[in-house]
């Protein structure tokens, strides 16, 4: 089977298989905590493989389940940008399914934990592997649905079971507009294929569909706004994004960092996908106006987000809704990026997106090795501690001074980019990365010295658990080797990454050559 097929099966197979497979071993823990880290293990190597070829082509790759060419069947195209954030994808799971196994212990219900874990990689690959928009709607529903079941882990606990029915409720609002996009989107067009909808676009040929169906500015216009509405949801943008301080505390410390380093990127991914390779490049009159105007309220919501998120981490008592509203900080920037509509935003983009996953992971990870010593989320309950846990503090140091966007650290890198980009583009901008920055800072600086000078409030016996320590070292040393060879890594591979997401052609072409190969028989 193809690289990219092995990606998504991968987990797939292994999320089926394991309650099946938990049976047979009667629930041993060791025995499904390695299953669980074999499929995530196997998927993270398919992933690396994936990421070589694509790195290696000029091209994207493509790959069809059952041989049925597009548009008449779904065909994942794979590029660079999405090949990149599948292997930091791919990577995070692997490390932070090691994480889990040590801080879900003695809790029950592991095998299922791991189930859903698994569904939600594959849904997160799915999403940014697959080239059409359908399917891209059936892999954020498998994302999400395991995201919501995942929230309400402790089932036993009433903020848990809230938390993860409201996440629920407003998660199906969100894909119910995107499913009423796609609807527009086929009565206008006649398909749903990415590389066939910019080549309807951009007037350029394709087998089967060679015109649009109906009008296509009115099509874009809806479909776009509905569609942005709910990738705006997922990515937990103002004024979509309150429920994500309500999921993060009541989700173990694990999923929170799944939540708020890969899930949102769900939506930011989709986006650029839309804007960059399907309605990029040169565009008619109508269609140009139709995504200027598209562009100013991502890139108003998106500055209106991230003063919000910075302003709310100031009054914030329990560490993981701090943190929770620093992510919707940083979606604010990206979406910011994406509707500057530049090749350097994109750039920037991807970057901070590949920085912000490893580091916003970091953060959630060590907060939760506190969280884990005390059964608290409280502030002043982790007073203290940090002198007793000093690799989960250094961890803690490391992600706080990253994500503000401090040198040598990998965020301060794409934060650099990401403001040049937005001074180009507008320099209020610009200064509205400073300013909630800065703000942030403010918030991190009271958490750190609460936990490492704060008096603690009651002696607890609390000691280093390599177990959940040793990951978000792995974690903090790699915050500083990209911050070290950012460059490198930009030059090589940021940068190649958008300039193929934003060549449409190219993505296009590739796709029409499959399709006729296939209608040959060839």
């Amino acid at each position: 089977m193809n690289v990219i097929g092995l990606t998504l099966i991968i987990p797939i197979l292994f999320a089926f298989a394991l309650p099946l497979t938990s049976i047979l071993v009667k629930g041993n823990r060791k025995v499904i905590g390695a299953y669980a880290l074999t499929g995530t293990g196997l998927t993270l190597l398919s992933a690396v493989k994936l990421f070589q070829l694509a790195y290696s082509s000029k091209e994207p790759l493509i790959y069809t389940f059952g041989g049925w060419a597009a548009p008449v069947g779904i065909i994942y195209e794979v590029d660079r940008m999405s090949a990149l954030i599948a292997l930091v994808t791919a990577t995070l799971m692997f490390l932070i399914a090691i994480y889990s196994y040590r801080y879900l212990e003695g809790e029950g219900g592991l095998e299922w934990y791991y189930t859903l874990y698994l569904g939600l990689e594959a849904g997160l690959l799915g999403v940014l592997l697959t080239g059409d928009a359908f399917n891209l709607f059936v892999m954020i529903e498998v994302t999400s649905i395991a995201a919501y079941a995942l929230v309400m882990y402790y089932r036993d606990r009433g903020d848990s079971v809230v938390a993860g029915l409201k996440y629920a409720l407003i998660g199906a609002v969100g894909t119910t507009m995107y499913f009423l996009a796609l609807g527009v989107l086929y009565y206008g067009f006649g398909t749903l294929n990415f590389a066939n909808l910019s080549a309807l676009v951009h007037g350029m040929s394709f087998p089967v569909v060679g015109k649009p169906y109906g009008d296509v500015v009115i099509a874009s216009g809806i479909a776009l706004a509905l569609a942005t509405w709910a990738f705006l949801i997922k990515a937990a943008v103002f004024p979509n994004h309150f429920w994500l301080p309500e999921a993060h505390p009541a989700a173990p410390s694990p999923i929170s960092a799944i939540l708020s380093g890969l899930v949102v990127n769900v939506g930011v991914y989709a986006l650029a996908r839309f804007l960059y390779t399907v309605y990029g490049g040169t565009l008619t009159s109508g269609l140009s106006s139709v995504v200027h105007a598209l562009s100013v309220v991502l890139m108003l919501l998106g500055a209106v987000s991230a003063l919000f998120g910075a302003l709310m981490m100031l009054v914030q008592k329990d560490v993981k809704r701090l943190i929770a509203y620093s992510t919707i900080m940083h979606m604010g920037y990206l979406i910011m990026a994406v509707g500057v509509g530049s090749e350097l935003a994109l750039s920037a983009a991807i970057f901070h997106m590949v920085n912000h996953a490893v580091a916003k992971a970091l953060l959630f990870l060590s907060a939760g090795v506190f969280i884990h010593a005390t059964g608290s989320r409280n502030l002043e309950d982790l007073a203290g501690l940090g002198r007793r846990m000093p690799v989960a503090t250094f961890s803690l140091a490391v992600a706080s001074l990253s994500l503000v966007g401090v040198p040598p650290f990998n965020v301060f890198f794409s934060k650099l980019l990401l403001f040049n980009a937005f001074l180009d583009k507008n320099p209020v901008l610009a200064l509205v990365l400073v300013v909630s920055s800065v703000t942030a800072l403010v918030a991190y600086v009271r958490v750190f010295y609460e936990v490492w000078l704060g008096k603690p409030k009651k002696d607890i016996d609390a000691r280093e658990c390599w177990g959940l320590s040793g990951v978000c070292l792995i974690l903090a040393l790699a915050c500083v080797v990209i911050g070290l060879v950012a460059p490198y890594v930009v030059s090589h591979y940021v940068d190649p990454a958008a300039v193929q997401a934003v060549d449409y052609k190219v993505y296009v072409q590739k796709a029409a050559e499959y399709a006729a190969k296939i209608k040959l028989g060839l």
